[in-house]
């Protein structure tokens, strides 16, 4: 898993609940329920739910309506997507769905994960740290090492040119 990615085990407690898991972090309440928190600054997120089975019950992420996510702290009560999840996804038969979050507002996102076969309501929060501004040292090249190797690259091409063509021709 990547600094960039949070993996959440949605896990049914029959007859009426959910485990929901992430690392270490397991609640089996919605007053316990693990919070995922992505930092300030930190940038997009995936988050990848994954539904597990239990004896009896195998459920699925309803196809066309498998989440309701609103800002703040109260579990949504009607369908939506808050636009900070730019783009979500059902992989896995229906046993995983991918989120991409922007994160790019400071504040909570309550969601309720929709699924078939399995009909407790389960409603955790993102806590999202906002600004997706980058870090203050980036990996790779600076903008100045790439402009510097783009006016060699392009003095050498016409080096190569006039070589060519004064002397290579004849």
């Amino acid at each position: 898993m990547s600094k960039q990615e949070k993996d959440v085990e949605l896990i049914p407690t029959p007859p009426a609940g959910w485990k929901v898991k992430h690392g270490s972090n397991v609640g089996t309440s919605p007053g316990n329920y693990p919070k995922i928190d992505f930092g300030q600054n930190s940038g997009p997120h995936l988050v990848i739910f994954t539904l597990k089975d239990v004896p009896g019950v195998q459920p699925t992420f309803n196809a066309d309506d498998p989440i309701w996510v609103q800002a703040g702290n109260a579990s949504p009560t009607q369908p939506g997507i808050d636009t900070q999840i730019t783009d979500w996804a059902i992989f896995d038969g229906g046993k995983t769905l991918v989120l991409l979050d922007s994160n790019s507002q400071a504040g909570d996102l309550s969601y309720r994960v929709k699924a078939d076969g399995y009909a407790p309501p389960l409603d955790p929060i993102i806590r999202n740290g906002g600004s997706t501004s980058p870090p203050q040292s980036m990996p790779g090249w600076t903008f100045n090492e790439i402009a510097t190797a783009g006016i060699l690259v392009l003095v050498a091409f016409i080096a190569g040119f006039f070589v060519q063509r004064f002397f290579a021709a004849k």
